[in-house]
């Protein structure tokens, strides 16, 4: 008892209650000043290209932006505008990942130069998934963890990591340039101003919108689209000029052929006009299934994109075509094969486009009901891409093609798998018995063209993420509302996936990407004169920063034992 009631027991107490409390200080000191760092973004930014730091042509346009709709909803009585910008994890994952982090330091940039407005929040949403839940197409629509929400009321537009980055033509994996601030400063107009891109859906050519039969038959699939954040026009590509804010051209399941010029009323073929709308960087898809007439114009056009229907032709005139090939499979939804489960392809633009359900959301079955196969064009050369371990990327086959300035290239996103063959049928019914039958397997379902193009911006790179894109359906019934509505199936993700990756908003120019090619801390000079940081001069900064709280708490330590033993 005496040991404990001694002086050397209460003094090593007291010792080590004030060690355990400066621990603790320490400790709670270090969260609230890494949390008011975050919150606060209480950092320099040592970046070449200003990383972490807005362009003030990006406050410019939202400056603007904001000062318009105010005033328009100041002199109608409403509310000033607010925009929420949700993140759909944990803000530890997102720094923690090199590229949601530049995303998230932009959003937290935006709040913190417009703190009335613009609101940043995260949402696990594994672990809590009823929380993003009015922000889906529908209620069977997946929100992956790599998802950034732009809101406004009831506005908003769900983003995907890679729509942030811009990636190069032949390896798009590894993105070299970020353009994050131009992607929200597109999606903050977009969703205050309401400016939705328009979609023009085809109707002169006996596309089933025409009727409202047809309309009623495909209701989801015009839902996806209107809630994908297009406006949905109907559109006689003839006669109908294209509206100045469409930026996609849709053709679903045409019976009637492209009209040339001296084919039309009005004097005008409509794939040169076609043409002219993709030369604005924009995009068209087009469905077709088995069922699908031969189309003279619009598939001479699609070659040109790389497109190719598998048509079957007669065994002793090659130019005389008695029917389409119809895909059937063993992987099926059906008995009879029609209802093709469709094999994802991991690797090219197709594994980028489906990353997200292949990752996060257990690769739902994609379905292709009476499909007809696609082919790369005769005039596309076939490019092969080797397996690189240490990337972690598989091998693949693309079309490439290069001729009058057009750089093009044609991507698998979906296949039927080895164990399919397909069928010539017409009219529904097997050509010879059956007996005409191509058992090659593994046919294209859908693909994507992408044609790059070089625009202003930059440091003299020439791959830009300005492109056209057409995209190729094999299937009509892959939209039909039983398979969009069906909780089963990934056609709704696959359809919104796709058409976030064309997608292109209304998009203010000179905001300009920022290369991850020369973010490294070195000597670079702007126009306005601004000299960044040297990799000489932060080295000096680490040391300084390393050594001086060293140096205090030791002149402290000293002072403390001097003034103790002066005191003895």
């Amino acid at each position: 008892m005496n040991y404990f009631n001694g002086k050397k027991f209460r003094h090593g107490s007291k010792s080590f209650a004030l060690t355990a409390l400066v621990i603790v200080a320490v400790t709670l000191l270090n969260v609230a000043f890494s949390a008011l760092c975050t919150g606060l973004l209480w950092f320099a930014d040592l970046t070449s290209e200003k990383m972490y730091t807005l362009d003030p042509a990006s406050v410019h346009y939202l400056d603007l932006t904001f000062h318009e709709v105010n005033a328009k909803r100041e002199a109608n009585g409403e509310e000033r505008v607010k925009v929420d910008i949700i993140f759909c994890a944990d803000p530890d994952m997102l720094t923690s990942n090199e590229r949601m982090r530049y995303i998230y330091y932009t959003a937290l940039s935006l709040q913190k130069t417009y703190p009335d407005i613009v609101e940043v929040s995260t949402v696990n949403v594994w672990a809590n998934p009823s929380a993003v839940d009015p922000y889906r197409t529908n209620s069977y629509s997946s929100i992956y963890q790599s998802n950034v929400i732009i809101a406004s009321g009831s506005e908003f537009r769900v983003t995907g990591i890679d729509t942030y980055y811009t990636f190069d033509t032949e390896n798009d994996d590894e993105p070299w340039a970020y353009n994050g601030e131009k992607k929200f400063v597109q999606s903050i107009i977009a969703v205050t101003k309401a400016e939705a891109p328009i979609c023009g859906l085809t109707i002169n050519h006996g596309e089933p919108f025409a009727t409202e039969e047809g309309k009623a038959k495909y209701s989801s699939f015009l839902q996806v689209l209107d809630d994908a954040g297009y406006e949905v026009v109907y559109l006689d590509l003839e006669k109908d000029p294209i509206p100045e804010d469409c930026r996609l051209i849709l053709t679903f399941d045409p019976q009637t052929d492209f009209k040339a010029s001296f084919q039309s009323e009005v004097g005008v073929s409509e794939t040169k006009k076609l043409d002219a709308f993709l030369e604005n960087a924009y995009s068209f898809m087009v469905f077709v299934d088995a069922d699908t007439p031969v189309l003279p114009n619009m598939e001479e056009y699609l070659e040109m994109w790389g497109i190719s229907f598998d048509r079957y032709a007669d065994p002793q005139d090659a130019e005389t075509i008695l029917g389409n090939y119809q895909i059937t499979s063993e992987s099926s939804l059906d008995s009879a094969g029609l209802s093709v489960i469709g094999a994802y392809e991991p690797e090219g633009m197709g594994g980028s486009i489906t990353k997200n359900m292949r990752e996060l959301g257990g690769s739902p079955k994609v379905v292709f009901g009476n499909a007809m196969s696609i082919s790369y064009s005769a005039s596309y050369e076939n490019t092969f891409v080797l397996e690189d371990k240490e990337a972690g990327t598989g091998a693949f086959t693309y079309g490439s093609y290069y001729r009058n300035n057009h750089s093009r290239s044609i991507f698998d996103i979906f296949r039927s798998g080895e164990r399919s063959q397909a069928y010539a049928v017409n009219g529904g019914e097997r050509l010879n018995n059956g007996e005409a039958v191509d058992t090659l397997g593994d046919y294209r379902l859908m693909t994507m063209t992408r044609e790059s193009r070089t625009i202003g911006e930059g440091k003299g790179y020439t791959t830009v993420n300005d492109s056209s894109y057409v995209c190729a359906v094999g299937s009509t019934e892959f939209a039909s509302n039983s398979l969009l509505d069906g909780n089963s199936y990934g056609n709704t993700d696959l359809l919104l996936e796709t058409l976030r990756t064309i997608g292109k908003e209304i998009v203010p120019v000179g905001l300009s990407f920022k290369s991850l090619y020369e973010d490294e801390m070195t000597q670079s000079s702007s126009a306005t004169g601004n000299v960044y940081y040297t990799k000489t001069g932060n080295t000096v900064w680490t040391v300084v920063l390393t050594v001086l709280p060293i140096i205090g708490f030791a002149t402290a330590g000293l002072v403390i034992l001097v003034r103790r033993k002066a005191k003895t």
